[in-house]
């Protein structure tokens, strides 16, 4: 597969329905997990237990569970892609919040992706690098097959 650019991310839409899905299915909690692959080409969805105590404004990866991915990254040779959470009734760009902890966890991953609930029927996934700087950059969300598009 073609590897592409620093300022983007590959989801192949397969992915991306299953982020919704999971998104869907945890509302009105955030959902969270993490996307494992190679380099900026995601091939797997993690899913992680949101324990937060504010489970419907924030979110927090159970420690076991991040133990056993990272136990699931040497066993299969994949990275950490990106770490991915839902907004339930904001839009996808990363909070205050959703910022300094992506600071905390730029050893893990600087890429962020957001599923937005805002609108129900039409649900937006996003992607962004926050680096140890909280400089936000938003991310091409490249596919395989046809382009995706969070505004179609």
């Amino acid at each position: 597969m073609q590897k592409t650019g620093p300022m983007s991310i590959k989801i192949p839409r397969l992915l991306i329905a299953e982020l919704i899905t999971h998104a869907m299915q945890d509302d009105p909690n955030e959902c969270c997990g993490l996307l494992l692959g190679v380099g900026d080409e995601a091939v797997e969805i993690h899913r992680m237990s949101n324990v937060d105590r504010k489970p419907i404004s924030r979110y927090t990866m159970q420690s076991g569970e991040l133990v056993a991915a990272q136990e699931k990254l040497k066993e299969t040779g994949r990275e950490f892609v990106a770490i991915y959470h839902s907004h339930t009734f904001t839009q996808g760009y990363p909070s205050k919040t959703d910022i300094a902890n992506a600071v905390k966890v730029a050893a893990i991953s600087t890429r962020h992706v957001i599923v937005s609930l805002v609108e129900k029927s039409r649900p937006v996934v996003r992607a962004f690098s926050i680096n140890g700087d909280a400089e936000v950059t938003e991310l091409v969300v490249e596919t395989d097959g046809q382009p995706y598009r969070a505004s179609d």
